[in-house]
C-alpha cells in the first residue's frame, strides 16, 4: 500500500491534520490516528469516510511483519518497554487444545483459548518464533501479539481513546516464522487441531527470539524468590496466572507485590464456585480479564478474555477489598461465560447472569443470602418484587432477579443448584421451543425445592400449563402473599 498521497486521504476524511510532503511520504492514514489518554480521537460522522479509514486501519493492522513499525501512539497505550530493555531468546512447551467448559455454555466451550508465555513483543518489533521439533501432522498453531482484542468499530462509538486496533495473530509455519505488531503485545500461543487429528496431550516447544521479558507468575510452580525477580521485568504489561483464572494489568501495578499466590488463590475460589453452580466438569483451561482504556460495549463485558475499563484493573488485584466486598461486576462477566440457553429465555440474559454474583458474594465474601447488590438492599427488595408483579410487570435485570431472591431465602441455593447442574447430565435438545423450556425449568426447580412453584413462576410470566400443575400437585404449593407477611425486609435479610 503505498502512502504519498495521505495528505489528501487524511485532509478528506476532515480529521484537521496537516502533514508535511515529506510526513506524507511515510506515514499512513492510520498512523494519524492516534489518541492519547486526553485527546481522544473523532470518529468521522460521514459514512464513506469512516468505512475508508476502518479499511486503512484493517489493512494497516494487516501489514507483513517486515513492514509494521511502532505506532505513534503505542508510546500512550498499551506502552512500550524502557529504552535499553534487554531482549531474550526463550523456549515455550505448549500442549494440545483443551475446552474451557462445556459447549452448552453460551459464552465459553472456546477450544482454541491461548496460552501463556511470559513474553512480550515490543511495539513495531519482530520476534521470531521457531518449533524446536516439527510439528505433529493435523496440529496448527497461531501465535497471537496483543491481549487487547476489543475492535471499536461499532456505530455507537464516536471517540476512539485508544487506537480501535490492537491485536494481532499469525499462522506458525515449521520454519522460522516472524510476527510483529505496532502495538506490541503478550504473546500467546493457540493449538488447534484439524479435523481427525488426535494432539491430546502433546507438548510442543517453540522458541521465541528477540521477545522482551514481562512480570510473570504462574501458580504452584514459580517461587517467590522467582517472583521478586520476575515482577522487575521490563515489558509494560504482566499476567498472573492461577489453575482457574488468568489476570492481565499494567506491569507497574504488580511491581511492589511480594507474593501473588493468596491473590491467584482467592481467584481460583470464584472459579470454582462459579463452576460448581452449574456442575461443570473440571475446568482444562483458565478464564481471563483484561482492562483496556476502551472496551466495545459497556463498563465490562463477558468472553475470553472478560474485558473490563482500565479503571477497573487496581481491583483486579487489590485481595484486600475483593475479600472484603467482592465485585459484582468480576463475578457477573464470569457469569455469563457459565449461562446456558437451557435456563436462559428471552429477556434475561441479565438476570440469569446474577445467580453467579449473588452465589460468589454469599459463598466467597461472605454476605447474607440475596445481598451484594444495592439495587436489592434491605426495601429495595420488596420495591422490586412490587414492580415485577405488577401491572404491566416491570423486565428491569434487577427486578426479574428479586423473585429468585425471595426462592433463595425461602429454600436456600441446593434447589436452584441443583436445577442448573442437572442440564449437564441432562440437557435440552437445542431447536426445544421456550415453552416448553421454561416449563421444563419449574419442575425440575419445584422438584429440587420439594415445593409446586408452577403458581409463583406464572405470575412471573413462565410457561406452566395445566398438566405442569397436576404433576406437581403432591408439592406443597409455594404461597408468596405467606411468604412476604412472615418478615420485616431486616428480618429476612438476615434468612
Amino acid at each position: 500500500m503505498k502512502y504519498s498521497s495521505v495528505k489528501l486521504l487524511v485532509a478528506g476524511l476532515g480529521l484537521g491534520l496537516v502533514l508535511s510532503h515529506a510526513q506524507a511520504a511515510q506515514t499512513s492514514p492510520a498512523e494519524a490516528v492516534a489518541p492519547r489518554e486526553k485527546a481522544a480521537f473523532t470518529v468521522p460522522t460521514d459514512p464513506a469516510a469512516k468505512k475508508l479509514l476502518v479499511q486503512q486501519i484493517k489493512d494497516y493492522m494487516a501489514l507483513p511483519p517486515a513492514q509494521v513499525r511502532a505506532h505513534p501512539a503505542a508510546a500512550d497505550f498499551p506502552g512500550l518497554a524502557p529504552a535499553g530493555s534487554p531482549r531474550v531468546t526463550r523456549v515455550v512447551t505448549v500442549h494440545g487444545p483443551k475446552n474451557h467448559g462445556p459447549d452448552t455454555a453460551l459464552y465459553a466451550g472456546r477450544k482454541d483459548g491461548w496460552q501463556s508465555t511470559g513474553l512480550y513483543a515490543n511495539a513495531g518489533e519482530i520476534v521470531t518464533v521457531t518449533p524446536v521439533a516439527a510439528l505433529p501432522a493435523g496440529v496448527t498453531i497461531e501465535i497471537f501479539v496483543g491481549c487487547h482484542t476489543d475492535r471499536l468499530f461499532n456505530d455507537k462509538i464516536d471517540k476512539w481513546k485508544r487506537f480501535p486496533s490492537l491485536a494481532r495473530s499469525f499462522p506458525l509455519t515449521q520454519q522460522a516464522t516472524p510476527v510483529a505488531n505496532a502495538f506490541g503485545g503478550p504473546l500467546f500461543v493457540s493449538v488447534k487441531n484439524a479435523k481427525g487429528a488426535t494432539a491430546g496431550e502433546l507438548n510442543i516447544g517453540l522458541r521465541f527470539a528477540n521477545a522482551v521479558e514481562a512480570p510473570f507468575f504462574v501458580l504452584g510452580k514459580t517461587s517467590v524468590a522467582d517472583w521478586k525477580k520476575a515482577r522487575l521485568a521490563p515489558a509494560p504489561w504482566g499476567e498472573l496466572v492461577g489453575h482457574g483464572m488468568i489476570l492481565h494489568f499494567p506491569a507497574a501495578q504488580v511491581r511492589g507485590m511480594e507474593d501473588p499466590t493468596a491473590l491467584l488463590e482467592w481467584w481460583d475460589k470464584v472459579i470454582a464456585a462459579e463452576d460448581g453452580l452449574v456442575g461443570w466438569p473440571a475446568r482444562a483451561a483458565q478464564e481471563r480479564v483484561v482492562p483496556d482504556r476502551q472496551i466495545s460495549v459497556g463498563w465490562m463485558h463477558s468472553g475470553y478474555p472478560f474485558m473490563c475499563n482500565l479503571a477497573s484493573a487496581p481491583m483486579i488485584t487489590d485481595l484486600g477489598k475483593l475479600r472484603t466486598n467482592g465485585d459484582w461486576g468480576f463475578f457477573h462477566e464470569l457469569g455469563h461465560n457459565h449461562q446456558s440457553a437451557d435456563w436462559t429465555f428471552a429477556g434475561q440474559t441479565e438476570v440469569t447472569v446474577n445467580f453467579f454474583s449473588l452465589y460468589c458474594m454469599e459463598h466467597i465474601v461472605g454476605k447474607p443470602t440475596g445481598a451484594g447488590h444495592r439495587a436489592l438492599d434491605g426495601e429495595k427488595l420488596f420495591k422490586a418484587l412490587d414492580r415485577r408483579l405488577g401491572t404491566p410487570p416491570s423486565t428491569d435485570p434487577f427486578d426479574q432477579l428479586a423473585p429468585f431472591v425471595v426462592l433463595l431465602r425461602k429454600y436456600g441455593w441446593d434447589p436452584l443448584q441443583k436445577t442448573l447442574v442437572s442440564y449437564q447430565s441432562a440437557p435440552l435438545g437445542r431447536k426445544m421451543p421456550e415453552p416448553q423450556r421454561q416449563a421444563e425449568f419449574v419442575r425440575r426447580y419445584s422438584r429440587n425445592a420439594k415445593a409446586n412453584l408452577t403458581d409463583y413462576f406464572k405470575q412471573l410470566g413462565y410457561a406452566c400449563p395445566d398438566e405442569l400443575g397436576a404433576e406437581l400437585k403432591a408439592l406443597p404449593a409455594f404461597d408468596y402473599a405467606a411468604w412476604r407477611k412472615t418478615a420485616t425486609p431486616a428480618q429476612q435479610a438476615k434468612l
